[in-house]
């Protein structure tokens, strides 16, 4: 029997395992027979599978393929799930729920007490919130030779949580952790060592420490080694070997590595192009709250590029990502809402994305703006507003975003008397002064 191609194995794998999303990416695949033979049946089957669970692309494309849906996947919510939570990165275990037991096996000296009574500690879980507690038993555990604690204490210095911030000490207890080879702590000094942090920056001996946590399996590392290779920092460039690392990051559910794997695939470097596997691991990020990829994501179906085109879902991650402060996706759901694009026709909602998008330096939305306040759509029209906008797409380094915000700031301040552009100054000079709007 011939191997199975690794995009499609990787997603059984997880559709066997209960992946919607997986559910969905291999259930499109047999039905555009997309490196497996189209088969309607086993399209229709994992689907299913997916839209049970809530997964509303599934749910559409059955409908567009003509299944009858039981009564069951039919009242699925079409709502899409909630991002996943990030983990903390100081928890190493849950704290038993009697934290008197706890603090009695701490004082009796037991390392591994003593680092989850300092989580509970920083926490506040089982006992009041107190830093300086939770340093006290991470220390003794370090003191005692616990890795554990020893990172613990390290990023406390490095945070400066219960003590003042010291990235020098922060690194020392690092590289003790790391020496004895805790991945976390490995890849901590890394970062440090990279980013110049309690010493001089040194991007070969990051490697080094990232290499070490990466050969134990750490996500983060693995995508700070990509990283590296992809900017050829401290290692060769290697677009292929960044792809390698960024892959062995995304398979182990690291958001970032699968945004930056998927925008080589798309763009076709260190691989062939593939636009499918592209899309679903932009949808793999996007679900756990990463807002370039849920932007991303949302222009994969717009354009109907390796997922079907789909504008209701791009207007809905459009506005998880807009939410969130983008502004890339804050200006184009108020283009989806100025068009009634995905949803309906909306001209002062349109204004409203703008604005936010505008009030961040989105350049493209302060030319919008300034153009929707000189018109009066969606928005009283008031060219002393228009002025204000305008002058400051105007500045944008987009030629070709300044050379029109010109051109409309002429149009609209040819009708403007000297008192109104006076006034226009004096707001852009207060805003200036504020730091934006």
């Amino acid at each position: 029997m011939a191997k199975e191609p690794e995009l499609v194995a990787r997603n059984r794998r997880l559709a066997d395992a209960g992946d919607p999303v997986a559910q969905f990416n291999l259930g499109n695949m047999y039905r555009m027979g997309y490196q497996v033979k189209a088969d309607h049946g086993l399209a229709v089957k994992w689907l299913s599978l997916a839209a049970g669970q809530g997964n509303a692309e599934a749910l559409e494309l059955l409908r567009d393929m003509g299944v009858d849906l039981p009564a069951a996947t039919e009242g699925t919510p079409a709502d899409l799930p909630p991002p996943e939570p990030i983990v903390d990165p100081l928890c190493f275990d849950e704290p038993p729920d009697d934290p008197g037991a706890l603090q009695a096996a701490a004082r009796q000296g037991a390392a591994d007490a003593q680092v989850a009574l300092g989580e509970a500690y920083r926490n506040g879980i089982g006992v009041a919130a107190d830093p300086v507690a939770a340093l006290h038993w991470y220390r003794l555990a370090a003191d005692q030779g616990s890795a554990q604690g020893q990172c613990a204490v390290g990023m406390m210095y490095e945070r400066g949580l219960g003590v003042g911030q010291d990235a020098a000490e922060a690194k020392d207890w690092y590289v003790k952790a790391a020496r004895q080879g805790d991945p976390q702590a490995q890849f901590n000094l890394g970062n440090m060592i990279r980013q110049g942090r309690g010493g001089a920056p040194n991007p070969e001996v990051a490697a080094k420490w990232f290499r070490k946590a990466a050969e134990q399996g750490d996500a983060a590392a693995l995508f700070a080694l990509g990283t590296l290779c992809e900017t050829g920092s401290g290692v060769p460039h290697d677009a292929a070997q960044a792809a390698e690392y960024y892959r062995a990051a995304a398979e182990r559910g690291d958001a970032d590595a699968q945004f930056n794997l998927a925008n080589m695939l798309r763009e076709g470097r260190g691989m062939a192009a593939d636009t499918v596997e592209a899309a679903a691991l932009y949808r793999r990020a996007a679900e756990q709250g990463l807002a370039a990829a849920q932007f991303n994501y949302a222009l994969m179906l717009a354009t109907g590029q390796g997922v079907p085109r789909n504008d209701v879902a791009a207007a809905a991650w459009l506005r998880r990502a807009a939410e969130q402060g983008s502004p890339d996706a804050r200006c184009a759901l108020a283009a989806f809402y100025e068009r009634g694009r995905g949803v309906g026709r909306d001209p002062v909602a349109a204004v409203d994305w703008y604005r936010r998008a505008a009030a961040a330096g989105d350049a493209r939305a302060q030319y919008a703006l300034g153009r929707r306040y000189a018109a009066g759509e969606g928005v009283a029209a008031d060219s002393v507003e228009a002025h204000v906008w305008l002058s400051l797409a105007v500045r944008s380094s987009i030629a070709s975003v300044a050379e029109a915000a010109r051109t409309a700031l002429a149009a609209v301040a040819a009708g403007m008397d000297g008192a109104a552009l006076t006034e226009a100054e004096r707001r852009l000079r207060a805003q200036a002064q504020e730091g934006g709007r």
